[in-house]
């Protein structure tokens, strides 16, 4: 997910942040008698009052806009923490006191945070497993939009051209002839050395640990030729800029990562469902790219002006 410190620094809020957050909600344990977590049940309306959390820098504040400017637009007070939260070990605590009442969240990441025993890696397979997964903590999740943003293997047009690698498979044609360059943990994940061989047949392919989460780092050395493939973020604008070529995952080796509405229990009604369902349906990756990269562009734009901008050519707001 595209920050400026990437994922890998989980920033907990800060209690100014608290504080904001807690002024907002319209009690202090939303929890308590709330709707169910299904958010098409004829369950009363949620508060008028809501507070929307982002994760991090640039993309999750763009998100958290996005949202909250329609449901402001639909008669919602809407309030955002004054710093990023950071990590699910910060905001589902907060979604679950009231401190914060909705976070964009990613739905493969979500999952297994949920459920660690969860193996559902397609995207239809991940929302599907999600509301039960949720449910135990009192949350709920709205529907998943089109876009994610999840890691991806990217190779230059020049290498993908070359030979004719379009698809995580096509590297296992190279007998091992390339490096991989990817963040220090990512040989023992599910999709690094052995995912790679089990899933696609890929070996004997050499690694190079770049820890900045495909940030600068990996870039340059990709553009170098010092690694031939690289795990940059679908969403990173870095893949854009240089007309990098995604690699094609048909096996679903990489769990989707999908954007998703996660929300406390008073918070799942109809009528927010019916709010932000279509919103999210609109969000597409190509889309989220767009945006990240114009937040990271030389006159960088607030993310409430961005996110402004978003909803008002896709016929949300006025």
């Amino acid at each position: 997910m595209f920050t400026a410190s990437r994922k890998t620094v989980a920033v907990g809020i800060v209690a100014l942040g608290l504080a904001a957050g807690l002024s907002a909600c319209s009690s202090s344990d939303p929890l308590s008698s709330g709707p169910s977590t299904d958010p098409g049940s004829s369950a009363s309306a949620a508060p008028k009052e809501i507070t929307i959390g982002a994760q991090f820098a640039g993309e999750g504040e763009i998100l958290a806009q996005i949202y909250g400017q329609v449901l402001a637009a639909n008669g919602y007070t809407v309030d955002y923490p004054t710093a990023p939260i950071g990590s699910r070990e910060t905001f589902i605590p907060a979604l679950k006191d009231g401190s914060i009442d909705l976070i964009p969240d990613y739905s493969g990441n979500l999952l297994y945070a949920e459920d660690p025993g969860a193996t559902a890696t397609s995207a239809d397979d991940v929302a599907a497993a999600l509301p039960a997964a949720v449910e135990k903590d009192g949350l709920a999740v709205l529907d998943t939009a089109p876009a994610e943003d999840a890691d991806s293997l990217v190779v230059t047009p020049e290498f993908s051209e070359k030979n004719g690698v379009t698809s995580i498979g096509d590297l296992a044609k190279l007998d091992g002839d390339f490096t991989i360059g990817a963040n220090t943990e990512f040989e023992s994940r599910p999709y690094g050395r052995d995912g790679l061989e089990s899933v696609y047949g890929v070996t004997g392919w050499t690694f190079k640990a770049i820890d900045d989460y495909g940030g600068p780092g990996t870039l340059k050395d990709l553009l170098d030729d010092n690694i031939q493939v690289a795990d940059i973020y679908t969403t990173t604008p870095s893949v854009k800029a240089n007309n990098l070529v995604t690699l094609a995952d048909p096996e679903h080796l990489i769990a989707a990562q999908n954007i998703v509405p996660l929300l406390s229990k008073a918070f799942a009604t109809p009528e927010i469902a019916d709010l932000l369902n279509p919103v999210s349906a609109k969000l597409t990756t190509d889309g989220l790219l767009d945006l990240n990269a114009a937040y990271a562009g030389d006159d960088k734009p607030s993310a409430a002006s961005l996110a402004t901008t978003w909803l008002t050519d896709n016929g949300f707001l006025s």
